[in-house]
């Protein structure tokens, strides 16, 4: 794997986003559901919500959602190729990050992400509105981007490889196997455990700092020279690990789609505890 060679994907903050709400390059995208948009949302935002991205596919939960279906959402949402993306939700980027991995899964370049949770954008004076914006169709085509996913198969042909490290940002309890949720639990074996949640500042809801979650990941040995292939149970919160270590830059990142919905049940997959 050589590493997406997309744009960086960017934090933008309470300030940014007010001064940028007009700027017609720019898709602000509320990523909770449609009755938590409906009641309200940032002015000029679209929604789009998880099972707008996901599907249930060969008995796996919350699997992408094939090309065609996502051109034709992009296109009714109004989202161009060269459109900038802005992502936010109201859970600590959980929703926002299934949106960035999906996108940069088919080819996207312009991605940015709300600091956390909008919660701060309505405490630093922000607010929102019931109006729905006028959106022009687009033509959004997608170019396919499979070096950002991981299958079973890629990870049984990487499981000893030295320039390969798994990240599990499931719970504790998932990970030791004292709770599982299909036929086996515990994890995929050599994989580090981080919880979603530590990338996240609860005094402020915000991420943490670049520094802190370097440290944090490089102290697990994961190292942007190292391909890193994140995994949960299905893919959501797989998702903002993944999201987290492409804030930071790292080139090589993965997500398991199917995660351990998959692995713990599939034979010849081995498990550890």
């Amino acid at each position: 794997m050589e590493g997406w060679k997309g744009t960086r994907p960017e934090i933008v903050d309470s300030d940014w986003l007010e001064k940028h709400l007009d700027d017609p390059g720019l898709r602000i995208i509320d990523t909770r559901s449609s009755y938590d948009y409906g009641r309200g949302h940032v002015r000029n935002a679209v929604n789009v919500e998880l099972f707008d991205i996901v599907r249930s596919w060969g008995g796996l939960p919350a699997m992408c959602i094939p090309q065609d279906r996502f051109e034709h959402l992009m296109s009714s949402r109004g989202v161009g190729n060269d459109t900038t993306v802005v992502a936010y939700d109201n859970f600590g980027g959980l929703f926002s990050a299934r949106l960035l991995w999906t996108l940069e899964h088919f080819g996207h370049r312009r991605i940015k992400v709300f600091d956390g949770s909008i919660k701060t954008y309505l405490d630093s004076g922000g607010t929102f509105t019931s109006d729905i914006p006028e959106t022009r169709s687009t033509r959004y085509r997608a170019d396919h981007n499979e070096d950002n996913l991981a299958t079973k198969e890629h990870i049984l042909s990487h499981l000893k490889d030295d320039g390969v490290r798994f990240l599990d940002v499931r719970r504790g309890g998932e990970y030791s196997g004292t709770v599982a949720f299909g036929k086996r639990g515990g994890h995929i074996p050599g994989a580090v455990h981080i919880h979603w949640l530590e990338a996240i500042d609860p005094r402020t809801a915000r991420f943490k700092s670049f520094d802190e979650l370097r440290s944090m990941y490089q102290s697990h040995g994961l190292t942007p020279d190292k391909e890193i292939i994140t995994y949960c149970w299905m893919g959501l919160r797989a998702s903002h690990g993944y999201m987290m270590l492409r804030l930071l830059g790292y080139p090589k990142v993965r997500t398991y789609d199917s995660s351990f919905s998959e692995w713990g049940d599939a034979e010849g997959c081995a498990v550890e505890k």
